[in-house]
């Protein structure tokens, strides 16, 4: 990983682990009594009869820590650097312990490793990796968190980011329309997002241009890690909980959002209910998991009563596709969200200003004054409580949440008070319970149950009137997975309705098989009684997977009068993937055909379309072929580059001069790689995502025979929006490779010692070693003369090299002989 094509050098190093290997003498033997086996002889670690400086990684349980130093002393004692060890100890120990422990040795200049020992801190000789083990009391260690997700974090360094960096994010699109409002080729459209990053410092901004320029959003933003707290001024995209809404606006915010932030959302969330599209968009609804309709939206604001299929349902999502192929799901349920929060745990978010709501042209800027936020706190590890709110000039609305993980299951509470003065004043409250378990054979069950009851004159505050058709609200879910091959799930639903309106239901029974890793036959009956359609439906759909990459799927809905036959494939990752997919969908009198594929390229992505979206009464509206590419254009560190889509965090990684223009890949892995360094810039890590672990492997696969690429790994935890610059090779490039002699002539044999670079002085050394033949191989030297210093009992041995690079950067000197005193 380190040394690229030096192959039969590193052998030099085979007999390193000499110091623990057979052949050794023993150190004494216990004393037996009659009948019992003799101790196996201790082997000894050091039989050079002198102290070895030595230096190596400090492993914790499989992660390393960092490089430490320690010397081999001549009775097997480790004796270990001080100052390092508690340095590299101080995340691993908890304050207190910390504190204990250096108060007792940071003293010393070095602490032996029984003296460790006392203090519950065990350190061994690894022969692997000619560092050192550490095993540690539970007791001392810092208490952490478990985290779900998996990731193995390293304790490498990680990747600062630069105090300064940019990029701008293009989506172009072309459309020809087939059947619609506007038929033939449409004006191009683009749709670009940029952030500029100075020191700590985001400008972020969103725009569009088709026939004229649209800007959307402009903010500035700042996180401050240590208070975990978000500050904004501008466009905001305020956050909201419980029934109190939230509107476009601009001004001033302070959040605490545990949860990761979207900064390239293009729905602004308008209450529960009600969503806003600031571009036009195919809408797909899915109910249940199933989808149901595609239709086609201009710019605006939609409630969700307007979409056939919401009522009578308890779980309806919306995939919304903008023209750009950027896609966002959003949800509606009577279900709230019920997260808990640990003890002592808050999250808040205050937003104020004036309403900004968007036009054709872009933000309007109003001078409507609007205050609204929320506020959560863990009063301890199963009882989270908050409360929200949402002021106007027309009125307001206020709530409440709280929720409970009871030993019966977890239990949410939401209630709101609403003021209009064009409405009046109504109330709103949901209540929520969940429960899901895991039982033996692979059997798992869940129950989800909720009840909302709405006031008549229940309304945000810029609502011109209330829209509650429905008095209360009732849903269930349950479902059990018998096994690994069968499932079931109950559901039903009933809506009470006011005025003319008519009470609607829906009850659905589903069950799954899945008779082998390739066929999976899903089955449903249900019964519906609704405005627009009563009586009992079924539906059936069928999934046959061919291989890993490629799936047919077949839909038969009966209530609905559609049928859909699908295909999906999708192959490898990175560089040169693809995905592509088709579908036929016949709904009631009408037949559409909708395909899609992508292609992601080093520099950008490409993919074609085409859509067809019909009417709630299943006439087709809209058909149309769409062309996108998608790219960014990144600078960090005084670097640009070209890349695919940039979203967040980014790293642009280019190789030294040093290695004259060889490629660096990003993750390769067998015949596929992320990114690559070229005649666009460096390569580029595009997802990156702000504060979020990521491990990244690198190799430069033409680089010289012997050139030292450093360890192939970088570890990243990127601030938001923020760029780095990695740069892969360095002027220490070179391996020297040769044999030291003792002043007799005979070999230097195992000895650990030092190369000081004469033109830099202060420069940390490079530790290296000698084997049984006097034979060694130091890397990450440059061009210039460099002493090495060899300790001996009696004083040091000095030698001198001369490493150019002019040479290969595996370079194989002779002898050499000591040459005294430097």
């Amino acid at each position: 990983m380190g040394l690229t094509g030096l192959a039969p050098g590193l052998t030099l190093f085979g007999s390193l682990a000499a110091y623990a290997h057979t052949g050794v003498p023993s150190l004494a033997e216990k004393a037996t009594t009659p009948g019992e086996r003799p101790a196996l002889p201790l082997q000894r670690l050091n039989r050079t009869g002198r102290d070895i400086p030595m230096g190596g990684p400090l492993s914790d349980n499989g992660f390393v820590l960092g490089e430490i130093s320690y010397t081999l002393a001549a009775d097997d004692r480790i004796l270990v650097d001080t100052k390092e060890l508690l340095a590299l100890l101080r995340g691993i120990l908890s304050t207190e312990a910390w504190t204990r422990v250096a108060v007792g040795i940071e003293s010393k200049a070095a602490i032996s490793t029984g003296d460790l020992q006392a203090v519950g801190i065990g350190l061994a000789y690894d022969q692997a990796s000619l560092g050192l083990l550490m095993t540690l009391d539970p007791a001392l260690r810092v208490r952490q968190s478990i985290r779900v997700m998996g990731y193995d974090p390293l304790a490498a360094p990680i990747q600062p980011a630069e105090d300064v960096s940019a990029y701008l994010t293009a989506f172009v699109n072309s459309d020809y329309v087939h059947k619609g409002s506007r038929t033939g080729f449409q004006t191009p459209n683009i749709v670009f997002d940029s952030a500029v990053r100075v020191s700590g410092f985001v400008l972020e901004n969103e725009g569009s241009i088709q026939d004229s320029f649209r800007r959307e959003g402009t903010r500035i933003v700042y996180d401050d890690a240590r208070g975990t707290a978000r500050y904004t001024v501008g466009d905001l995209e305020p956050v909201s909980r419980g029934f109190s809404g939230s509107s476009p606006m601009a001004g001033l915010s302070l959040s605490r959002v545990y949860a990761d932030l979207d900064p390239q959302r293009n729905i602004q969330p308008r209450g529960q209910r009600s969503f806003t599209l600031t571009r036009a968009s195919t809408v797909e609804t899915v109910v249940n998991g199933q989808s149901v309709q595609v239709t086609r939206l201009n710019p605006g604001t939609y409630d969700i009563g307007d979409f056939p299929f919401a009522q009578g349902s308890n779980d309806v999502r919306l995939i919304v596709r903008d023209d750009s192929g950027r896609e966002n799901v959003i949800s509606f349920s009577i279900n709230f969200d019920r997260t808990l929060l640990a003890a002592g745990l808050s999250e808040f978010g205050l937003y104020g200003g004036v309403k900004a709501p968007f036009r054709t042209s872009g933000r309007h800027y109003s001078d409507d004054p609007i205050l609204s936020g929320f506020y959560r706190h863990g009063l301890n590890e199963e009882l989270t409580v908050g409360g929200n709110f949402q002021l106007q000039r027309r009125g307001g609305v206020g709530g409440a949440e709280v929720v409970w993980a009871s030993p019966l299951g977890t239990l949410a509470f939401n209630l709101a008070g609403s003021h209009n003065k064009d409405v009046g004043s109504g109330y709103a409250v949901n209540v929520g319970y969940e429960l899901s378990r895991v039982g033996t054979g692979g059997n798992a069950r869940s129950l989800t149950a909720s009840i909302q009851a709405t006031s008549r004159n229940f309304a945000l505050p810029d609502s011109l009137s209330a829209s509650n058709p429905y008095a209360l609200d009732l849903g269930a879910t349950y479902s059990q997975s018998l096994g690994a091959d069968h499932y079931f799930s109950l559901d039903g639903f009933y809506s009470v309705a006011r005025g003319d309106r008519t009470d609607q239901s829906t009850a659905r029974a589903t069950y799954g098989w899945r008779p082998n890793q390739r066929l999976l036959l899903t089955a449903e009956a249900s019964y519906q009684s609704s405005e627009r359609r009563s009586g009992p439906g079924a539906r059936v759909s069928l999934i046959y997977r061919f291989d890993r990459s490629s799936s047919v799927t077949a839909d038969l809905d009966t209530q609905r009068e559609r049928a859909r036959l699908s295909y999906q494939r999708s192959s490898g990752t990175g560089v040169g993937s693809y995905n592509a997919s088709a579908n036929i969908d016949r709904v009631e009198d009408s037949v559409g055909v909708n395909a899609a594929a992508n292609v992601l390229l080093n520099r950008a992505e490409l993919g074609a379309a085409h859509n067809t979206s019909f009417s709630n009464s299943g006439a087709i509206i809209d058909q149309r072929t769409s062309l996108r590419t998608a790219f960014s254009v990144a600078y960090a560190g005084g670097s640009v580059a070209l890349s695919r889509p940039i979203y967040d965090s980014f790293a642009i990684v280019k190789p030294h001069a040093s290695l004259e223009g060889k490629s660096v890949y990003i993750d390769p892995r067998k015949d596929e790689y992320v990114a690559k360094s070229g005649t666009f810039g460096g390569a580029v890590m595009s997802q990156l995502t702000s504060y979020s672990p990521r491990l990244m492997t690198y190799d430069v696969p033409e680089a010289p025979a012997g050139y030292d690429i450093g360890s192939g790994i970088v570890q990243f935890r990127p601030p938001y929006r923020s760029g780095h610059l990695v740069e892969i090779g360095s002027d220490y490039f070179v391996t020297y490779t040769g044999q030291l002699l003792m002043p007799s002539g005979e070999p230097l044999e195992l000895v650990g010692g030092n190369a000081f670079e004469i033109a830099a002085p202060d420069r940390k050394p490079v530790q290296m070693f000698t084997n049984r033949s006097g034979q060694f191989a130091v890397q990450g030297l440059r061009s210039g003369k460099w002493r090495i210093e060899m300790p001996m009992n009696d004083g040091k041995l000095f030698y001198m090299i001369d490493v150019t690079t002019t040479e290969a950067a595996l370079q194989r000197g002779g002898a050499l002989k000591p040459e005294g005193t430097p």
